[in-house]
Parts: structure tokens; C-alpha cells; sequence
């Protein structure tokens, strides 16, 4: 089972308590919130009382908020809007109806004040959530919920309720309830009888004057039939005139449509002739203009182009001119520039020879200069290294020393903490001193060595894990703290062949086990949600996986330790720090431990601890006890450290004096070195600045020739990019002058354009004419489509006047047609008004070739008979006759009841029914009379095999609480088993009461106990909850309840809220309930896993 609270109460977080089979004890501190379980249980099983829950309304049960600026309390948490508590079952034996193996039941509580209940996920009924735990025997009266102050009520209360509570644990209540409803369905049937039959008794008087009326009524509405069917007769004959009108009119109105179509497709067709010769001259429009336009665009032409030909001719002039004179040019800049470049190249060649002299002179200079600022380089390296040198040696001295001063503080802060530590864990435990005097004299701290010693290590050399690990330096006390406190913080290395498994200081006793099993037992999975991880990491928290590594092979094979101890070591870490954190200071530490026990995903069953930097541990017991100090584990675990870090400081102040001397030495040597290296520096820096002076002297001098060197290669370029530039234009001059002669050149397209131009005239000269021609012709065409449109458009007017004469004549005819359809629907309405029927029906059942009816329901069959006979051969006039003396006969019948004939047939069926419903419920009743003689002789049955068993259970567990005393239950009136109160009578040894009142506090806390153990061993429950009902017990009446709570505890879960220490001891799960700022939170621990580390 477990249960899940939001917002509920002091529970402001999310919090899941996941109960193990067995005794669960809550604990924690005074107002810490531990009551407000049990509340969430009643609260989530159907509580309707407020004062049940200790609250004035409902909405108490909401988290109202916590903390007050100023307070010191911690954050403020705002006030929630809703309370959710999840209460889940294990199924899977199905003691409950719903198939499935874990059922969940929640109730939700908004502050505006709303609440919902659901099953699994799906929305709920409260009377659901009643009956689905009626069948686990968690009946609506909460017995297996005993708060605070509730015995005395269980035992002062009256006999009638002793029954309910033992109905209710032997499932009797669904019986009571199935009892109940059948006596009120009984109650309701005796009553609807009654009222049945003094309905019918009403009834039975109105039938007689409702048949009487019925009669008249039937007679009427022969009458009304026969006058219908007249009426009918008269309509159908009206309708066969108007039918002879308006079919003359419609032929009218088919022959004028048919006349106006023709005379519409007559007038379109012209209309279509008109329009084919109207495009017809817009076409030879079109090519008229389209002709004439022609004709001026190629005039336009010819003079364009006799324009280009003395255009042509005159250019072929003037290039021949330009060409023979750009030919003269070219020739002469080209022989120029031939000479100017001749003149550059001899002074190229005398500057490169100056050049290359100089350039030997300059390397020689160089190599010198090189050779000297190497030579100044390797003093300089020499002079800085011995000034690191002796810089290092400085510091390494200033820091043995100081580390030396530290080791021997630290030396003596370790020994007195081990002293105190080992005080405190002695007084913790006070119970087992000899245990610990036991394991004192196997492992004694020797302050000579610094080392935990122990007599059994012999033919094994022991390893600390400090020795084989590297630490942050920062971290290096919470380092050396989170190792010692994990066992005495050393592995065993083998020597020659022999395998030493045990640690330091350990023996085979039951105490050094469970020390030892701290390094190799797999602790509970410690992986955060990311959520909470983040949190952590804000807060400067961290893995201690992170900050403590171990050596590399290397560096364990330099400090000699083997390959086997260094995977032993790796292991141990892996192991043993799964669940270690380490912190920046104790407030984020404590933080810290806040944030896991408020997360419900951050594992409540693991075991946190966290160091800050001064070597301090924390845990989740300073959570739950803040003012009581450090748990017997804490107190074992730190006097374990405290003695680790004594044999550690001891090594480490050897150390730090062994460095002091060796510093001391490297520094007078690294001083002397330095002396030797500024000498050599000072020889080699004049060699360097001599041969400097050199090389800039050569340098300056080689810039100026270089410097020349440039202005003669532009000269020379300049020179040469002359003569490509005059030979490319006596080229070009040559080229030009060639395509001249040779006629392919620019000059050869104007003679060209020239002779095509006079060629183009000539032709279109011709196309002129030809164009004029055609002009002539398409102008003859014209006058002939002009002349057949006038034609079209007179015949197109003739036609349209015929067709509007047409369309006149049918206007009138189609206004006959609508006065006589018109004259025929007005008939049509009278017919419906008269008989009801339809044009159509009229015609077909009441024309003169058929005889006249009378539908079989509206009149007799004779009737009918006769009236068709009368009125088969009839004139008009007859009809009429004869529909007036029918009239007159309706008149003599007088007023007539038209609703007689129904009311009297509905008030008959209403009779036969209430009698067949009076028959069915004198059923129903001796059906229930059996159902509830049934459920009486269970309910008497199954009481009394429950009121036996809790009977025996009550006895034996009496005489266990009251040694020598007496008690049992018994019925106050044997002989009405179904409904006799339970009596109690309890005797302890050596007096005789006969009120429970005169019992002691304690008396009266183990009667209450002894019927409510009773009566939970007889038929049991999922699950009880008791709070604190052993606070008014002194130790013999503890050890004896106990006794009995542990073998309930083998039938049924107990959830046990205390403060009694015995009681914690014989649980199997604790879970700690503290508070800050108002808000609850939850930390869970198997007492099997302390047991062993105790």
C-alpha cells in the first residue's frame, strides 16, 4: 500500500509514504505533522467530518501557507488552491471487485470548494469509494483508524455501537444496507397499492356517464360522414366544368407559344445574316486601310534609302585619306622606341653587377651577428632558470614549513576530537558498553603512529585509502572525513601470497562485520531527477565520485601499491560514495539535505551524506532530531574518521618535515647557480652589441643599393612596355592598310552599301505599284457588303414587329389560363375545408361514373350502401335535398360531447392497467418478503461466526495484556441475535469492577486495545493505523501490547505513530516526519539496514 499527499494539511510538496508489509512506525517530533497522516487516510477513504479531521471546515485541509518575513523560518511558501491525497492497494490476490492488481483511490479538495473522487483515473461517487472498501472490510465508520483519545470512546461506547464495529470488520454493513433498501422498496410498494387502488375505485364512477355520451357521439359522427360525402358529391361535379375551361385554355396558351418560337427563330436567323455582313465590310475596311498604310510606308523607303547611298559614297573618300596617314605614324613611333629601350638594358646590367659585391659583404655581417645573439640567448636561459630555481626552492620551503605548522595543529585537534568522539559514541549508545568496550581493546589508536592497530593483522601490511587516491585540494578534510567515515577508511594488501580480507582494526565479531560490510554491501540507487540535480548544482553541491579519484597505475606503482589493492580501492569508491555529496559550507549542506527530503523521486530510502570543506558530515537524522545531536551511526562513523585522520596527520607532519629540510637544500643550490649565470650573461651580451653595430652599419648600405636596384627595373619596364605599345600600332596601321587593298577591311561596306541601295530602290518601286492595285479592287468589294446589310437590316425589323403581335396574344391567353387555375384552387380549399380531400381524390372517388361511399370507419356499412344507391343516377338538385334533410337530422341530436367516445376509451385502458399494476406490485411485495428473510438468517449467521471468533481472540489476548485476569463478550439479549447490542466485560487480576470507568488509564487504553486487536485478528483488513495508543502505557504494559502488535503485524500492515523507542525497535520501516517553516517533510529507513550498520 502507499500514500501519496498534495497540498494536503502540512504537506506542501508532493510526499509518498510506501508502506512495507508489516509494522510501518511514523515518528518525529511534537506538531511535526505525523497526525496528519492518519487524517490524510480518513480524509481519502470518505470522511465527511470536519471535526473528525481537526479542522473547523473542509478547506482547513488545504495547505494554508507558511513562514512570516522576519521569521527565520526558512522561505515563505504561498497559500495552495487545492489538496489532492492518493491512497493505492496491491490487488493482485483480488479481494476487490475491479480487475486489476493495483487499485488507487483519490480525492481532490478545491479552495473554492469543490472536490472530486475517482477510481484508477475515472471520475468517482462517493458511495463508489464506500462500497469498493466495504469489501476489504474498511467500513464507512473508520474503526481501523484509532487516533488520539479515540480508545476511551471505543470503550465507553454503547452496545449498539460494538455491534456496528464488529458488523462492520465481519462485512455485514453491505447486508444492513441491502436490508434497509428492501424494507423501504416493501414501505413504497405497501403505499403505491393504496394509492392504486383508490384510483381505480375513482375510476369505476366516471366509466357509466362517459359510455352514455360515447354513444351520442358515435351517432354524430355517422351524420357528420354522411354530409361530408354530399358535399363531396357537389365539389366533384364543379370540378369537372372548371377542368373543360381550363383545358380550352391551355390549347389558347400551347398555340400562342407555338406561333411566337417561330417567329423568335425567324428573326434571329436574320439577325444572325445581318451580322455575318456587317463583319464582312469591317474585314475589307481593315484591308483597305491596311493597303493604304503599305503604300506610304514604301514611298517612305525609297527615299530613306537613296539617302543612305550618297551617305556611303562619301565615306569611301575620306577613309582612304585617313589610312595612308595613321600607316606614316605607326611606322616612325615604333623605331623610337626601339632605341630608348637598348639605352635601359645596358644600365640594368651594370646595377645588377654593383649588387651582387655588396651582397657577400652583407651575409658574412649577418652570420656574425647571428653567432653572438645565440650566444647571449643560452646565458639569458641559463640566468632565468636559476632564478625559477631558486623561486621554487624559496616556496617549496615556505610551504613545508607552513604545511608543517599545520600537520602538527591538525596532529593535535585529531587526537582530541578521537578522545571526545569516542566519549560521546559511548554515552549514545549506553545500552551495549560492553560491545563497545570489546571492540575498543581489538582496535586501539596508537598516537605514537597515528594508526588504528590491531593484533590480527599480522602477516599483512595494511593500505589507507587516502594513500591511494587524489583529492581536490580544496576538498581534501571532506575528503579524508567521507573515507574514515565509511569504516576505518583502509584495505588490506597481500603479502607474500596471503590474502588479508578484512579491514583495519576488525575482528570476527558481529560489530566488525557490519564495520566492514560498509564498504562492499551495494548501497540503494541514488540517482537524482534532473530537477533536483540542477538545485544541487546551484548550490555549489557535488558528487564525491568527482572530487576523490583514484591514483593512475603510474603513479600507484611510485608509491608502492600494488595492482590488486588499487582495483580494491576503485571498488570501495564506486561502492561506498555512491551516496556521499560534498558541499561548499554547511548552510548549502543542510539546504541541500532539505531539497532531497522534500523531492519524493530522490530516493527517501537512500542514505544521503554530505561533508563540507571543514570535514563536518551531515544526514538526515540532524533533520529529524536537530536539538537531540548526532544518531549512535553518526556518533560510531566520526569516532572512526576522527581516529583515521590522527594516523594521517601524524604521517603528515613527518612529511611536511622531511620537506622543510629538503627545500632548505634546493634553495642554497639554486641560489649559487643563479651568481654563475648572471656572470656568462654579462660577457655575451658585449660580444652581441658589437656585432649588432655591425650589421646595421652593412644593413643601411644595402637598403641604398636596393633602393637603386628598384628605380632601374621601373625604367626598364617602362621601356620595354613603349616598344610593345609602338609595335602593336604599326601592326594595326599595317593590317588596316592591307584590308583596304585587299577590299575586306572597315572602308568595304560602304561601297558595299552603296550599290545595295540603288538595288532596293528598283524593288520597291514595283511593290508600290502592285500595292495600288490591290487597293482598287478591295474598294469595288466594299460597295457590295454595304449594299446586303441594308437588305438584312429592313427584313430583320418586319420579323421583330410579327414576333411582339405574338408575344401580345399570348399574354392574353396565359391571363385566361390563371383566372381559371385560379378559380380551380379556390375550389380545391373549399374541398379540403369541407371533406378533406385532395382535387385528385375527389375526382377519383365522387365523379358521376363511380357511386357515392362512405369510408367504413366514419359510417355503418348499410348506411353507406344506401347512400350510394340514392345518389348513383341523382341530379344536382336532389343531392343538394337531400344533404339539407341530413343537416337537419345532426341538428336534432343537439349539443354532442365530441371527446366522449376517446375519453371513454382512454379512461377503459387506464382501468385495465392500474388493475394489472395493483396484480404486479402484490408480486413485488411477496418477492421482497422472501429476499428479506434471505439476508436477516446471513446477516444472523455470518454475526454470529464473527462474534465468536473475536470472542476466543478477546479472551487470549485479555488474558495476554491482564496476566491472570479475565474477560469476554457477550450479547445483551441472546435471544435477538439480529439485533442484540455487545456487552464487555473485562476483570484484571485481583479486582473486581463491574464499570469499565473504575479501570485505571492505562486499564482502559489495553480493554479498548484488546477488543479492537480482537476484532482486527478475526477478520482482518488491509490495513490499521493507530496513533499514539500506547503514550499512557508504562514499559510492562508496552512489552505485553507490543507482543500483541507484532503478531497482528503478521496478519495485517500497521501503520504506528510513536514516540515510544521500543516501538520504532520492532518496526520494519521508520518513517521520520519533521518540520521547517510550517511545511512537512518525509525521510523513509529500513531498520534491517540499521541493524547491521549498528
Amino acid at each position: 500500500m502507499s500514500l501519496t499527499l498534495r497540498g494536503f494539511k502540512s504537506f506542501a510538496s508532493a510526499t509518498t509514504f510506501e508502506f512495507t508489509p508489516g509494522i510501518n512506525a511514523v515518528v518525529g517530533p511534537n506538531g511535526s505533522g505525523k497526525s496528519n497522516v492518519l487524517d490524510a487516510l480518513a480524509w481519502v477513504m470518505g470522511e465527511q467530518g470536519a471535526k473528525s479531521l481537526r479542522g473547523g471546515s473542509m478547506k482547513d485541509v488545504i495547505f494554508a501557507g507558511s513562514g512570516e518575513a522576519g521569521s527565520g523560518d526558512g522561505a515563505q511558501r504561498a497559500p495552495l488552491g487545492r489538496a489532492k491525497v492518493t491512497l493505492t492497494f496491491d490487488n493482485s490476490d483480488g479481494t476487490l471487485s475491479i480487475p486489476a492488481d493495483r487499485v488507487q483511490i483519490s480525492r481532490t479538495m478545491f479552495r473554492s470548494g469543490g472536490s472530486e473522487y475517482e477510481i484508477n483515473g475515472s471520475p468517482a461517487r462517493l458511495a463508489d469509494i464506500q462500497d469498493l472498501l466495504s469489501e476489504a472490510g474498511l467500513g464507512q465508520q473508520m474503526h481501523v483508524l484509532v487516533g488520539q483519545g479515540q480508545l476511551d470512546a471505543v470503550l465507553h461506547a454503547t452496545a449498539q455501537q460494538r455491534r456496528d464495529m464488529i458488523e462492520q470488520a465481519a462485512g455485514v454493513v453491505k447486508y444492513r444496507r441491502r436490508q434497509e433498501k428492501t424494507s423501504r422498496k416493501l414501505e413504497s410498494v405497501a403505499s403505491n397499492v393504496t394509492r392504486l387502488s383508490d384510483l381505480v375505485a375513482e375510476l369505476d364512477s366516471q366509466l357509466q356517464p362517459l359510455s352514455e355520451q360515447a354513444e351520442s357521439a358515435a351517432t354524430a359522427r355517422q351524420l357528420q360522414a354522411r354530409i361530408r360525402q354530399l358535399e363531396a358529391v357537389l365539389l366533384a361535379r364543379q370540378l369537372g366544368v372548371l377542368q373543360a375551361e381550363q383545358a380550352q385554355a391551355l390549347a389558347s396558351e400551347a398555340e400562342g407559344t407555338r406561333r411566337a418560337d417561330t417567329l423568335k427563330e425567324q428573326l434571329e436567323a436574320a439577325r444572325a445574316a445581318s451580322a455575318k455582313h456587317q463583319q464582312e465590310q469591317n474585314r475589307l475596311n481593315a484591308e483597305v486601310t491596311a493597303c493604304q498604310k503599305a503604300v506610304s510606308t514604301l514611298r517612305e523607303s525609297a527615299a530613306r534609302v537613296r539617302t543612305v547611298q550618297s551617305i556611303a559614297a562619301e565615306r569611301v573618300r575620306t577613309y582612304r585619306v585617313e589610312l595612308t596617314e595613321a600607316t606614316a605614324a605607326a611606322r616612325a613611333g615604333y623605331e623610337r622606341a626601339l632605341e630608348l629601350l637598348e639605352e635601359r638594358r645596358e644600365e640594368a646590367e651594370r646595377a645588377v653587377e654593383s649588387y651582387a659585391s655588396f651582397e657577400e659583404r652583407y651575409d658574412a655581417a649577418l652570420k656574425n651577428v647571428e653567432k653572438a645573439a645565440s650566444e647571449v640567448a643560452q646565458t639569458e636561459r641559463a640566468s632565468g632558470e636559476a632564478a625559477q630555481s631558486r623561486a621554487r626552492a624559496q616556496a617549496q620551503l615556505d610551504a613545508a614549513r607552513a604545511a608543517a605548522v599545520e600537520a602538527t595543529r591538525a596532529y593535535a585537534a585529531a587526537a582530541e576530537r578521537a578522545a571526545t568522539l569516542r566519549e560521546a559514541l559511548g554515552q549514545s549508545l549506553g545500552e551495549a558498553p560492553a560491545e563497545l568496550d570489546a571492540e575498543s581493546a581489538e582496535a586501539v589508536f596508537d598516537p605514537e603512529t597515528g594508526e588504528l592497530m590491531d593484533s590480527s593483522s599480522e602477516g599483512a601490511s595494511l593500505l589507507r585509502v587516502l594513500d591511494a587516491v587524489q583529492i581536490d585540494p580544496e576538498y581534501a578534510r571532506a575528503a579524508s572525513a567521507a573515507l574514515t567515515s565509511l569504516a576505518t577508511a583502509a584495505l588490506s594488501v597481500p603479502v607474500e601470497g596471503a590474502e588479508v580480507s578484512q579491514l583495519r582494526g576488525d575482528k570476527d565479531d558481529e560489530s566488525n562485520e557490519s564495520a566492514a560490510k560498509e564498504l562492499s554491501t551495494e548501497l540503494p540507487e541514488t540517482t537524482l531527477p534532473e530537477s533536483c540535480a540542477t538545485e544541487l548544482r546551484e548550490l555549489g553541491i557535488r558528487p564525491a565520485t568527482e572530487m576523490i579519484e583514484p591514483l593512475s597505475e603510474d603513479a600507484a606503482a611510485l608509491a608502492g601499491i600494488d595492482e590488486h589493492a588499487l582495483a580494491r580501492v576503485t571498488a570501495a569508491l564506486g561502492e561506498r560514495l555512491a551516496g556521499v555529496l560534498f558541499a561548499p559550507d554547511a548552510a548549502s549542506a543542510e539546504h541541500a539535505l532539505h531539497l532531497l527530503a522534500e523531492n519524493p523521486l530522490a530516493g527517501q530510502r537512500t542514505m544521503w551524506r554530505i561533508f563540507d570543506p571543514a570535514g563536518t558530515e551531515h544526514t538526515r537524522y540532524s533533520l529529524l532530531y536537530p536539538a537531540e545531536g548526532a544518531s549512535p551511526l553518526e556518533l560510531a562513523a566520526a569516532y572512526r574518521a576522527a581516529s583515521q585522520v590522527v594516523t594521517r596527520t601524524r604521517a603528515e607532519l613527518d612529511e611536511a618535515e622531511q620537506s622543510v629540510q629538503q627545500a632548505q637544500t634546493a634553495a642554497e643550490s639554486a641560489v649559487e647557480a643563479e651568481r654563475e649565470a648572471a656572470k656568462a650573461a654579462g660577457v655575451a651580451s658585449a660580444e652581441h652589441a658589437r656585432a649588432r653595430a655591425q650589421a646595421e652599419s652593412l644593413e643601411a648600405s644595402a637598403q641604398n643599393i636596393q633602393n637603386e636596384r628598384a628605380r632601374l627595373n621601373e625604367r626598364l619596364t617602362a621601356a620595354e612596355e613603349s616598344v610593345a605599345q609602338a609595335r602593336t600600332a604599326y601592326e594595326l596601321a599595317r593590317t588596316r592598310e592591307d584590308s583596304y587593298l585587299a577590299g575586306t577591311g572597315e572602308q568595304a561596306p560602304a561601297a558595299t552599301i552603296e550599290r545595295r541601295a540603288q538595288r532596293l530602290g528598283e524593288v520597291l518601286a514595283e511593290q508600290v505599284s502592285e500595292r495600288e492595285q490591290q487597293l482598287h479592287e478591295l474598294s469595288g468589294a466594299l460597295k457590295n457588303a454595304q449594299e446586303g446589310l441594308t437588305s438584312t437590316n429592313e427584313e430583320a425589323q418586319d420579323l421583330q414587329a410579327a414576333h411582339a403581335a405574338a408575344l401580345t396574344l399570348l399574354a392574353r391567353t396565359q391571363t385566361e389560363a390563371a383566372r381559371v387555375q385560379e378559380r380551380v384552387q379556390a375550389l380545391a380549399e373549399r374541398a379540403r375545408l369541407m371533406t378533406g380531400l385532395t382535387l385528385e381524390q375527389l375526382e377519383e372517388e365522387y365523379s358521376e361514373q363511380l357511386p357515392v361511399d362512405v369510408p367504413a370507419e366514419e359510417a355503418s356499412e348499410n348506411d353507406a350502401t344506401e347512400t350510394a344507391s340514392e345518389t348513383t343516377e341523382a341530379s344536382t338538385e336532389s343531392v343538394r335535398a337531400r344533404l339539407k334533410a341530413t343537416r337537419a337530422e345532426l341538428e336534432a341530436l343537439g349539443a354532442i360531447n365530441p371527446l366522449a367516445l376517446e375519453e371513454y376509451e382512454a379512461l377503459s385502458e387506464r382501468h385495465a392497467y392500474l388493475n394489472q399494476q395493483i396484480e404486479d406490485l402484490k408480486a413485488t411485495r411477496r418477492d421482497l418478503n422472501t429476499v428479506m428473510d434471505e439476508v436477516s438468517s446471513h446477516i444472523a449467521e455470518v454475526f454470529t461466526a464473527a462474534m465468536d471468533d473475536i470472542n476466543t481472540h478477546y479472551r487470549r489476548i485479555f488474558e495476554t495484556l491482564f496476566p491472570g485476569g479475565e474477560g469476554h463478550l457477550e450479547l445483551d439479549d441472546p435471544s435477538d441475535p439480529l439485533n442484540s447490542g455487545v456487552e464487555i466485560h473485562a476483570r484484571p487480576a485481583g479486582k473486581k469492577v463491574k464499570r469499565l470507568s473504575l479501570l485505571s488509564g492505562g486499564e482502559r487504553s489495553l480493554a479498548s486495545l484488546a477488543l479492537l486487536i480482537a476484532i482486527y485478528m478475526s477478520r482482518p483488513s488491509p490495513f490499521y493505523a493507530l496513533d499514539e495508543v500506547e503514550a499512557a502505557l508504562d514499559d510492562r504494559n508496552l512489552s505485553r501490547l507490543l507482543q500483541v502488535i507484532g503478531e497482528l503485524g503478521e496478519r495485517s500492515q500497521l501503520i504506528v505513530v510513536t514516540h515510544q523507542k521500543r516501538t520504532m525497535q520492532i518496526a520494519e520501516t521508520l518513517y521520520g516526519v519533521s518540520m521547517r517553516g510550517g511545511v512537512s517533510t518525509v525521510l523513509s529507513q529500513q531498520m534491517e539496514e540499521l541493524r547491521e550498520l549498528l
